[in-house]
């Protein structure tokens, strides 16, 4: 029985080692192993229930949760707009000229003020006529004073202006290496002088160069031209004009200007006005667009000044100092020609001429492409150097007065030149002389463009495109059609109020024919 006792109470693990686990006791396993209640259960497992209080409460937990999720994702989303529109869209660097910033704001402002400024041009323009055109002037003040309540937040760039803006810190850079006096009562009286009178400006015009004496016969013709001519239209109109006079090419007289297109009002001579008073009311004009006008734009009075007074400064003396270096007279030759699209074409013509077979003038009309100078005989006037397409600029200065050139190409076609007459120092015409300075002013800004750091995505000023046809300079004798006044272009740059550039030194009688020899 021991032994049977024995075997009872043997170890399971058998012959294994001592200390195995095979030898230690193995705890009885339970039949059932415990289950954690369920939440919302009872712990005999039954499932307890909410009460309808319970639910809504629950319900509206969820839904006050939810409001207040929107609610933020609503304060977010107007939180970044109002970022976005009132910092970073308006500190948006549109260009930069040696590291000094134009913003969109700037851009903004500059472009506000410069619609209001012109506006008032209109407006001022508009009291000088009657009718129609009074009519149309004022409708384009409005449209202009309309179009300045789209310019704040606005992401549209016009390049013309911001163009307007880079240049006048490029005039104002040369102004100040010249060391113009730009102080600031300097630009208050510019500023002011928006407000005078054209007849009684506040601020000294710089005095233009004076005119040679053929120069000055030439304006007094086309003054008195012009004169003529506006006495004959106020007479057809029933509003006859008080006789002019007119000394070194001006008209002395405080009588409107008038265009072939429009109808002035008829001018009365006017006493000399008093200074102090003209002061004074720009003084009070000034004020009043101070409270009324620049306010609205964000900008403070000195912001102004450099924005617009500084910039007008300094282009009338840089420009002064431009029209100064243009000579009033030089070498120039009168020249006809005959263009064609064939290099063949051209040697047929021109062996006909030089073999005697046509003339030159009946020659320019039977073949000439150029439809302004073929009925003419093909002349093209006096010319300076630079009026022609360089690859005839070339040849013309180097033949003589009855030379008949071989044919010549251009990117307009083949020419045949021939030489009239030939003048080593004439006087300059308006028109020629006014290319003049407008060649100078390019140059000018080529310059300062080449030897500053300008950087803009909006700012590209690529040399203008090559006419797809033969021009004629201007004072080539073909007749000159006058234009209707334009609506305002409000993608260009805007006019930056009236400025005190100096006049060039010839009466230029706008669409009305130049009276020259």
């Amino acid at each position: 029985m021991s032994d049977d006792n024995t075997k009872q109470e043997q170890p399971r693990g058998g012959n294994a080692p001592r200390g195995s686990r095979r030898n230690q006791p193995t705890a009885p396993k339970p039949s059932v192993l415990p289950v954690r209640p369920k939440r919302g259960s009872t712990e005999s497992g039954r499932r307890k229930h909410m009460t309808q209080v319970q639910k809504e409460a629950m319900y509206q937990r969820w839904l006050y949760i939810g409001l207040a999720v929107a609610a933020g994702l609503i304060v977010l989303a107007l939180g970044a707009g109002a970022i976005w529109q009132y910092q970073i869209m308006p500190n948006q660097v549109l260009a930069t000229v040696n590291g000094d910033k134009i913003t969109r704001r700037d851009y903004w402002k500059y472009q506000d003020i410069s619609l209001y400024n012109q506006a008032r041009l209109y407006e001022n323009m508009a009291r000088e006529y009657t009718g129609q055109e009074q009519s149309q002037f004022l409708l384009y003040s409005t449209q202009l004073d309309a179009a300045r309540k789209d310019v704040e937040g606005n992401t549209d760039v016009s390049d013309a202006t911001l163009a307007q803006m880079i240049e006048d810190k490029l005039y104002v850079q040369a102004a100040e290496e010249q060391g113009v006096d730009m102080s600031t009562p300097v630009l208050m009286q510019t500023a002011l002088n928006t407000w005078a009178p054209s007849d009684a400006p506040l601020v000294t015009p710089i005095p233009s160069p004076t005119m040679i004496p053929q120069r000055a016969e030439w304006a007094t013709s086309t003054a008195e031209a012009m004169q003529t001519q506006q006495a004959e239209q106020a007479l057809l109109m029933g509003t006859p004009l008080a006789a002019t006079p007119v000394v070194d090419g001006t008209a002395v007289s405080g009588a409107a200007v008038a265009s072939p297109q429009a109808s002035p009002v008829a001018g009365t001579p006017v006493a000399t006005p008093d200074m102090a008073v003209v002061q004074s009311n720009a003084e009070r004009e000034y004020q009043t667009f101070l409270a009324d006008v620049l306010a609205d734009t964000g900008l403070d009075e000195q912001e102004y000044l450099d924005l617009f007074a500084k910039p007008q400064v300094a282009r009338a003396y840089v420009n002064a100092e431009i029209v100064n270096s243009i000579p009033q007279s030089g070498p120039q030759v009168q020249v006809s020609h005959i263009m064609v699209n064939t290099e063949e074409l051209a040697n047929e013509v021109y062996a006909d001429i030089s073999g005697g077979d046509l003339s030159f003038a009946d020659a320019a009309a039977t073949w000439s492409q150029d439809s302004a100078t073929a009925s003419n005989g093909g002349q093209l006037g006096w010319v300076t150097d630079g009026q022609l397409p360089d690859e005839l600029d070339a040849v013309v200065f180097q033949m003589k007065p009855g030379d008949i050139s071989r044919p010549v190409q251009s990117p307009y076609g083949w020419h045949i030149l021939t030489v009239t007459e030939k003048d080593d120092d004439r006087a300059l015409t308006a028109n020629q002389y006014d290319t003049k300075v407008l060649e100078a002013r390019t140059a000018f800004l080529e310059d300062q463009r080449a030897k500053n750091d300008i950087s803009s995505d909006h700012y590209n000023p690529t040399p203008a495109p090559t006419a797809a046809t033969f021009t004629p300079p201007v004072d080539a004798p073909t007749p000159i059609v006058a234009t209707p006044v334009a609506a305002p272009d409000l993608s260009a740059t805007p006019i930056a109020g009236p400025v005190f550039v100096p006049a060039s030194p010839e009466a230029t009688p706008g669409a009305s024919p130049e009276a020259t020899p």
